[in-house]
């Protein structure tokens, strides 16, 4: 008699726990799990607090039009920062689905059980006559409201949704997994190197001025430079005159001469005998920094200058002090001649364009 009264009574007792529990938590009991959840932490690093914000994404499944809230439980090993940290509803990441804010005037409530206790995270302010459950909804906490644990493992969070009355009304779990003992296990470090580049090229390898006498200045139709180089530092472009003059083996002993090398272009006058270079600017880059400065002896400006030449020399006609994708500097020779010089139909010189990029 004795154990049977006694088994009576523990049934009694596992019936009284049982309401008990009912009675304690029927939210939880009673609600169904969201039909979508998902939480992408900022850093999967331990201890990882800076750039560790958290993307919660939901759909929700039930009665959608009395939620007002989402609780965020944040498991044992976290620690949270209690405040109202402002939730973000922009700068969500491109998935299948797309994620959509929530409608409504957002705000943040977090509530911590202490370092590496976990917490809370609320969502307040969801409209609920505007919610539907066929949306991804997402929400991003901002860095600096959860810390992740000391130890790797995976961390089970809860997500709720909720009414103004905080009855809950759909729940479920998602898991975070956090890396192993050494810090940035969840960063790959990215290197690379972009090789120096140069590139030159001329559009043509001769070029006539026209026939001239005592009473014109000619200029020639002209070859085209192109140069193109990544440094910052830019290219320097160089000329030398193989005579430093026109020559001619019919009439050798009256050259057309280049005028003086001597940090000024030369002003060509009709009647008297000069030679020499005009560089000018072509098609502009369309990637580039700095600018195109030409050198004082080539700085031509009037139609009737020319640069002279350094004897049989290098010497520097054009630069620019940043990068280029191609700069197009046109290359023209112009000349005038006197009297003394004889007619012929071989005067010849030959110019040697070279440029190099500055490293």
């Amino acid at each position: 008699m004795g154990n049977r009264t006694l088994l009576r009574h523990k049934r009694i007792l596992l019936m009284g726990l049982t309401i008990l529990l009912a009675l304690i938590i029927p939210d939880i009991a009673g609600a169904a799990q969201l039909t979508q959840t998902s939480l992408r932490s900022g850093r999967l690093g331990i201890n990882a607090a800076a750039q560790n914000d958290l993307l919660v994404t939901f759909k929700l499944n039930t009665a959608p039009t009395t939620v007002a809230k989402i609780v965020i439980t944040v498991p044992t090993g976290y620690t949270v920062t209690a405040g109202a940290p402002v939730p973000a509803v922009v700068g969500f990441p491109n998935t299948p689905a797309g994620i959509t804010a929530p409608p409504g005037a957002l705000t943040g409530a977090a509530t911590s059980l202490g370092a590496g206790l976990g917490g809370s995270i609320t969502i307040n302010g969801l409209t609920s006559a505007s919610l539907v459950n066929t949306t991804l909804y997402g929400v991003i906490i901002p860095t600096g409201t959860i810390t992740n644990p000391a130890a790797a493992g995976q961390y089970m969070f809860t997500v709720a949704s909720q009414t103004a009355a905080s009855a809950t009304v759909d729940s479920s779990s998602a898991p975070i997994f956090i890396f192993g003992a050494a810090a940035n296990q969840d960063q790959v470090v990215v290197s690379a190197s972009v090789a120096p580049n140069f590139s030159f090229s001329l559009s043509a390898n001769a070029d006539t001025v026209p026939k001239v006498d005592p009473t014109t200045i000619q200029t020639s139709t002209g070859v085209t430079m192109t140069v193109g180089t990544n440094s910052p530092l830019g290219y320097t472009a160089y000329v030398k005159s193989a005579n430093g003059a026109l020559t001619s083996a019919t009439n050798p002993g009256t050259p057309i001469t280049s005028g003086a090398f001597n940090a000024a272009p030369d002003a060509l006058v009709v009647g008297t005998t000069d030679y020499g270079l005009v560089p000018s600017t072509g098609a502009a880059c369309t990637t580039c920094t700095g600018a195109i400065t030409y050198d004082a002896e080539y700085n031509v400006t009037l139609g009737t200058q020319a640069g002279a030449f350094n004897g049989t020399n290098f010497a520097s006609f054009v630069s620019r002090n940043g990068y280029t994708n191609a700069d197009q500097i046109i290359l023209k020779e112009r000349d005038t001649v006197a009297n003394t010089i004889g007619y012929a139909n071989d005067y010849t010189d030959t110019l040697t364009i070279v440029a190099a990029g500055n490293f």
